[in-house]
């Protein structure tokens, strides 16, 4: 397993320790949907599932997509004078790296070998 994917599952495993809590705590069926969810790609990965690999690459994508723009309301709306400004910002950088990292982790060639190599694996 390439050290990228290590990271990766490890990224997605505190993700759904996060999801669990906020689960726990609000008890919305959705949060515990989010949890399936994050359990199924992870299996998915270590499975070799390619759809599992271009779904997650399509939330990172996306994801940028929406911290670029939370970024740039931030920025417009004057909020960074303020410490809700400034933890909103920090937010974003570090959400903005976890799904930059995502999408380039799944893009690699030696994470698509991977997976491909689990998928074929397991199919024997």
């Amino acid at each position: 397993m390439p050290r990228k994917v290590a990271v990766l599952l490890l990224l997605l495993a505190v993700t759904t320790l996060m999801r669990v809590v906020e689960a726990a705590n609000t008890g919305e069926a959705m949060a515990w949907f989010g949890v399936a969810m994050n359990v199924a790609f992870i299996v998915g990965i270590m499975r070799g599932s390619e759809g599992a690999r271009a779904v997650l690459r399509g939330f990172a994508a996306l994801g940028l997509v929406i911290v670029a723009i939370s970024l740039l309301i931030v920025a417009a709306s004057g909020l960074l004078a303020t410490p809700f400004g400034i933890i909103g910002l920090l937010t974003g950088v570090l959400s903005g790296l976890v799904s930059g990292f995502m999408f380039w982790c799944l893009g690699q060639e030696d994470v698509v070998a991977w997976i491909t190599a689990r998928r074929l694996d397991i199919a024997e």
